[in-house]
């Protein structure tokens, strides 16, 4: 399609590109003429997540986890359950206020809620306070499927319903910490008031979800440090127990000290040992000088009883000395006691040696007083060392026992030890992982507080009308969709309009092109003119008569119209003519003194061509009516023709529409204003064309 077909059939079609358009368009502004004014309010509301500060002492940005938190609340802002709880939240204040409150909605939004809630239902949700009235509204929400609420909110009811607060958009403002909450109704008081409360319950998820993260976390620690601290005190207690039940102050210590003083009991021992063995020879030998008759009077007095005695105080006194280091005052008050009585025992024994005769002289020939003094101090001392050592075997046995005590004590001690290390590593781990639990909790609840920094405005002018906007769309629209079926029509026409195409399609030369009947005369008589030329470029008037078929494949095809125009012309030419139709079976006359002879034939998708009976032919025209299709059969009866008659068919196009025609015929004579005319030439090119020469 070239730009002047397309100016031409636009042109052509321009009431119709104009009135329908208009027609859209003043539909438009008829049915928007009641159009309702809407308000829109917005907020805005300070995040935090992308240079805020934590308690970790971070404040490094990250892409990813700033995106996250991001796409977190803004779909925690868009969700379901969000808008379902302000939608509940709203309807229970509306319903609260038994009188008309312009702060939250106008008139109108009033009467429509009291036509909307029926009076009992409003006096069974409607409560004392207002947290009572929202609870009792969405109980009744969540009461069943079918309820007048439930179907408020999943319909298209303007301020409660879910559709209505899909209007809510939120984004993020370009790269920054804020998010721009926008909502669009109605009523300005209801779409400020709805954003406060989306704001609200908005943010109350959002710090409850964030608190709920580490929530759980703290639990579970909480619950294992009290247990793991439980079985820390039990193995604390147990190590307690078994301290007290073995005497144990200080193990590794108390150990250390028997083993020295095992070492020094040993040492003493054998001390002891080595002194009562030197004092049992020196009695063994004053015995020995004593033989006789002063040692049966040893013997046979109180003496030996007297030594006994104090051998026995002896003992208790040693006894006394090595078990108790560490006396108290009635311990040695005890001990300074049997001391006295050991030197009362002492005086005792040296009066009784007094008493015996002590005027003989040992075999020796030594003093018996002497020997007497002599074995009174050996045997004290004889008896003394024999006391400790007695003490001493009875300190040793005991030392064994403490032995064989503290051996498997020392393997179960450290048993219980390691328990407590284990126990006391895990409480101490288990509560650190407490401490970071509360600190992130705290980091959270510190991270999560959300600014509100641009609070809901009361829209006070509504928002500007798309009605113009919807108007102009609407003729655009109208416009843009006849112009599209006009160029699809054009684009897609497979008629014969266009004579390129149809030169392209049948196969045959184009003789000429006529135009329909019902054009302005000038034009006609200039049709006429130019297929009276184009006929007669193609004759040769070589012989008398020049017979020319005029052939059409279906009837009404318009061959009897040109064969009339063409007899007019030749006759105005001075040329004798004969035209005649050929029948099926029949010859043709022949007329040797006429100079053109015509033969008609018949439509030829109705007609046998017998080639014996058809005359014979110089040329053949095929006329074709503009507007049908050329078909298959229509390429099959022209080349039966052509190959029956030896001729090949000569088209023209009959009926061409004046759009194409002016291209073979010319322009048609017809006044045009300057417009139209400057925008013809430019459409055409034909910039410098002239109708006359001027002269200078």
């Amino acid at each position: 399609m070239s730009f002047v077909q397309f100016i031409k059939l636009f042109f052509k079609n321009l009431k119709l590109l104009v009135l329908v358009p208009a027609v859209l368009a003043l539909s438009i502004w008829y049915f928007t003429r009641h159009e309702k004014k809407f308000y829109s309010s917005e907020t805005v509301i300070y995040t935090g997540i992308a240079s805020g500060y934590s308690l970790n002492g971070s404040n490094r940005p990250d892409f990813f986890a700033t995106s996250n938190a991001f796409d977190n609340l803004l779909t925690l802002i868009n969700s379901r359950d969000t808008k379902e709880e302000v939608a509940i939240t709203l309807l229970s204040t509306h319903l609260y206020n038994a009188q008309h409150d312009p702060s939250i909605l106008s008139w109108d939004s009033y009467e429509q809620l009291k036509k909307l809630i029926p009076e009992d239902v409003r006096n069974k949700l409607v409560k004392p306070t207002l947290e009572e009235t929202e609870n009792a509204v969405a109980a009744y929400l969540k009461s069943s499927e079918n309820n007048l609420l439930y179907n408020i909110l999943n319909s298209d009811i303007p301020y409660y319903s879910l559709k209505a607060l899909g209007g809510i958009q939120a984004l993020r403002i370009n790269s920054s910490d804020l998010i721009k909450i926008t909502y669009e109704t109605n009523d300005a008081a209801i779409c400020k008031h709805t954003l406060e409360l989306l704001v609200d319950i908005f943010m109350k998820k959002h710090r409850l979800l964030r608190e709920g993260q580490t929530g759980s976390v703290i639990a579970y620690f909480e619950k294992e440090v009290k247990a793991s601290f439980h079985r820390l005190d039990s193995c604390e207690q147990i190590f307690l127990d078994f301290n007290k039940q073995n005497d144990i102050i200080n193990y590794y210590e108390q150990t250390k000290a028997v083993a020295g003083e095992k070492e020094n009991l040993y040492a003493l021992n054998h001390n002891l040992e080595m002194e009562r063995n030197a004092e049992e020879k020196a009695v063994d030998k004053i015995n020995l000088d004593l033989k006789g008759r002063v040692y049966q009077s040893i013997y046979g007095s109180d003496l030996i009883k007297e030594r006994e005695k104090l051998a026995d105080v002896y003992n208790q006194i040693s006894m006394s000395e090595v078990l108790g280091k560490d006396m108290s005052g009635v311990q040695r008050k005890q001990i300074d006691s049997l001391k006295r009585v050991s030197s009362n025992i002492e005086n005792e024994l040296q009066s009784s040696m007094q008493k015996l005769n002590t005027q003989y002289n040992t075999p020796r020939g030594i003093p018996v007083k002497s020997v007497l003094d002599e074995w009174v101090k050996t045997t004290i001392g004889y008896e003394q060392s024999k006391a400790r050592l007695t003490v001493m075997d009875k300190r040793k046995k005991e030392f064994e026992e403490e032995y064989k005590k503290f051996a498997p004590v020392g393997a179960i001690l450290k048993k219980i030890e390691r328990q407590i290390t284990v126990a006391e590593q895990e409480y101490l781990e288990l509560l650190h992982g407490l401490n970071l639990a509360r600190l992130s909790q705290q980091n959270n609840e510190l991270t999560s507080k959300i600014n509100i920094v641009d609070p809901p405005f009361l829209p006070l002018k509504p928002n500007a009308s798309k009605r113009a906007i919807l108007i102009a769309v609407g003729f655009l629209g109208g416009f843009i969709i006849i112009l599209a079926i006009l160029l699809a029509n054009f684009l897609l026409n497979k008629t014969l309009q266009q004579p390129l195409k149809a030169i392209e399609k049948i196969g045959a030369p184009l003789l000429g092109i006529y135009p329909l009947l019902n054009e302005k005369k000038d034009f006609i008589s200039k049709a006429n003119l130019r297929i009276m030329q184009q006929l007669l470029s193609k004759l040769a008037f070589d012989k008398k008569p020049v017979v020319i078929g005029v052939i059409s494949n279906q009837k009404s095809e318009g061959k009897s119209a040109l064969i009339e125009v063409w007899q007019q012309e030749f006759l105005r030419m001075n040329f004798s003519v004969y035209s005649q139709i050929w029948k099926e079976g029949e010859s043709i006359e022949t007329r040797p003194s006429t100079d053109i002879s015509f033969v008609e034939f018949p439509a030829l998708d109705s007609t046998i061509l017998n080639g014996q009976k058809i005359p014979k032919l110089d040329y053949t025209v095929l006329v074709c009516r503009a507007n049908r299709i050329w078909t298959r059969i229509d390429k099959e009866l022209l080349n039966i023709f052509s190959n029956t008659t030896a001729t090949t068919p000569l088209l023209v196009l009959n009926g061409v529409s004046t759009d194409f025609a002016e291209e073979y015929i010319g322009e048609v004579p017809k006044k045009r204003s300057l417009i139209r005319s400057l925008i013809k030439r430019v459409a055409k090119f034909e910039f410098g064309n002239r109708k006359v020469i001027f002269n200078n």
